[in-house]
């Protein structure tokens, strides 16, 4: 059942007048309690038990009805909103209470917790202002939470809704706001939402996802399908979704009407349900709790500025930039401002917002701020580094510099994985391939590398060399124990491959393959995350303190993968 509420109701309901000029917000209903016993008892202490960071522990105002809707007709023991409410069997002519339900108003500091911009997303024109949850959360994908725990209501000009004459046809944080015109026409009134705490930790956005089309009874995206044909890539509660279709138009702009659109169960659309008699075809994508997307994640990365066409941080780059630091295929991304802003707090437009291929805000009417980026990647990336040896196996007194995985592997059988998860270019004097300028045809761990001398302004491309980051299980092969010979107490930590096969030869081979490096507890290590001296498994690894920005280096240790023979 719908309920109206009247403008009035909080000055009636609270316990003290509250100025207009403080901001509340309101919680959504709560009935923990029936009259079966001896009343029904609604207490702000058993509620705070019973939803713990659902209610502020100090409201500034209470309303009770029925859970019917209808207003309070017993004699109350309690109302107010430090207490709760109250009713007792025994004091009641009829000898029997009502069956409530409460709610509170909350200070400014509950309400700010973690809350969405204001969004107005209709105006009183037609039938009224509707700026309800289900509507807002279609055309505001992943701003809203699903299952918000406070809502604040004003008109445009910020005059709060309880001091306006209208009549509300829906006033909840779980349904939003509706007012329908009547004998009084409706202003235009915005809405902002408070989230559970945990929704405003940054927003961990998966890839999109298309498992079906309306070839059939129609297109069906539902969540407990796309887990298991993707297992790994989605979180299993999502906190968000959005929807488009396969060319990129918001669901709600189709004019398609939907039989399920939520983070709980997905998307579905029917085609008997459509005018026309056919959905479109959809995609989907989720956000992710904290907990999926901090199972196996990079740091932040900030590689560009808006200063001039926008704000780049795409893959592409990023893995040129920072290489073997970002898997090639994340399975999700998180996008804020350098002062931790959410993305979707901002006013931008972005061009490119996908694990798949980074972030991009290009500057326009608005000047895009200045943006960071981090990835979740599947949980075998962050194992400790697999890193093989540097390999030239050509140069570009030809057409070009050519260094193509399908070529090493013929040319270094046993050196080199045939799956590799990541790679890095430098030029043969140790300058990193993207700051010589060149343009490449080829920079990926599934294909290798190529530069085209044609395609160079210079007419000439630098001569490069290659390597690979492997996973587990080539590194595992023939892996020896791991070794921590020094520690960095003096000029920097040593675990140089020479002082090795003098020191404890049956830990090493004289020709290792690969190398993996980690702190002393663990922690894998990547050749550009610090400035290492050596990192290579021919040489083993070192660190000198006075080449660290941030103090000495860290105490790390070292393993090796053989050759298969070595075993």
């Amino acid at each position: 059942m719908i309920t109206k509420i009247f403008a009035s109701w909080f000055f009636l309901a609270s316990s003290a007048f509250i100025p207009v000029s403080t901001e509340k917000c309101t919680t959504r209903w709560f009935d923990r309690d029936n009259p079966g016993g001896m009343g029904d008892y609604e207490l702000l202490s058993d509620l705070l038990i019973s939803y713990p960071g659902f209610i502020c522990p100090n409201p500034i105002g209470i309303e009770a009805q029925t859970v019917s809707g209808a207003s309070v007709s017993n004699v109350f023991q309690v109302y107010s909103a430090t207490q709760g409410f109250a009713c007792v069997n025994a004091a009641q002519a009829g000898g029997v209470c009502a069956d409530y339900k409460v709610r509170f108003i909350c200070p400014e500091a509950f309400c700010s917790s973690c809350r969405t911009p204001w969004i107005d997303r209709d105006n009183p024109g037609g039938v009224g202002d509707f700026e309800t949850l289900n509507h807002i959360q279609m055309e505001y994908p992943l701003l809203v939470c699903p299952q918000p725990i406070a809502i604040e209501v004003t008109t445009l000009s910020g005059t709060q809704v309880q001091q306006t004459a209208s009549i509300f046809e829906v006033f909840d944080p779980l349904q939003g706001f509706a007012c329908v015109n009547g004998n009084l026409s409706c202003l235009d009134y915005r809405v902002r939402f408070t989230c559970p705490r945990n929704f405003c930790l940054p927003k961990c956005i998966t890839q999109w996802f298309d498992r079906d089309d309306p070839s059939g009874k129609g297109d069906y995206e539902y969540l407990s399908d796309l887990l298991n044909e993707y297992p790994g890539l989605i979180c299993p509660n999502p906190i968000g979704i959005e929807v488009q279709t396969i060319s990129g138009q918001p669901a709600f702009q189709t004019g398609n009407i939907f039989q399920a659109y939520n983070p709980t169960s997905g998307f579905a659309c029917v085609n008997a349900a459509q005018a026309g008699g056919v959905c479109a075809d959809y995609k989907v994508r989720f956000i992710c709790p904290e907990a999926f997307c901090s199972s196996c994640r990079t740091p932040w990365i900030d590689r560009d500025n808006p200063g001039g066409v926008g704000d780049f941080e795409t893959l592409n780059h990023i893995q040129m930039e920072y290489p073997l630091l970002v898997c090639p295929q994340p399975i999700a991304i998180e996008v804020t401002t350098l002062s931790g802003t959410q993305v979707q707090q901002t006013a931008s437009i972005f061009e490119v917002f996908d694990p798949l291929q980074g972030f991009a805000c290009v500057n326009g009417n608005l000047s895009c701020l200045d943006y960071r980026v981090r990835f979740t990647c599947p949980q075998n990336f962050c194992l400790p580094k697999c890193i093989t040896q540097w390999f030239d196996r050509d140069d570009p007194s030809g057409e070009g510099d050519y260094e193509y995985l399908s070529d090493l592997l013929n040319e270094y059988p046993g050196l080199i994985c045939p799956n590799p998860i990541g790679i890095e270019v430098q030029n043969i004097s140790g300058q990193p391939a993207f700051q010589t300028g060149n343009i490449f045809q080829a920079y990926n761990p599934t294909s290798g590398f190529a530069c085209v001398n044609a395609n160079q302004g210079g007419g000439q491309c630098a001569d490069y060399r290659v390597r690979f980051l492997c996973p587990d299980t080539f590194c595992s092969t023939c892996r020896k124990p791991w070794i921590d010979r020094d520690n960095p107490g003096g000029v920097g930590d040593y675990e140089t491959l020479a002082h090795i096969l003098v020191e404890t030869p049956q830990l090493a081979c004289p020709q290792p393959i690969a190398i993996e490096v980690a702190t002393i507890i663990g922690t894998p290590t990547l050749p550009t995350e610090n400035n290492f001296e050596i990192y290579d498994p021919l040489q083993g690894f070192g660190c000198r303190n006075t080449q660290q920005t941030g103090g000495d280096c860290q105490d790390y240790k070292v393993r090796f993968t053989c050759p298969v023979s070595f075993c």
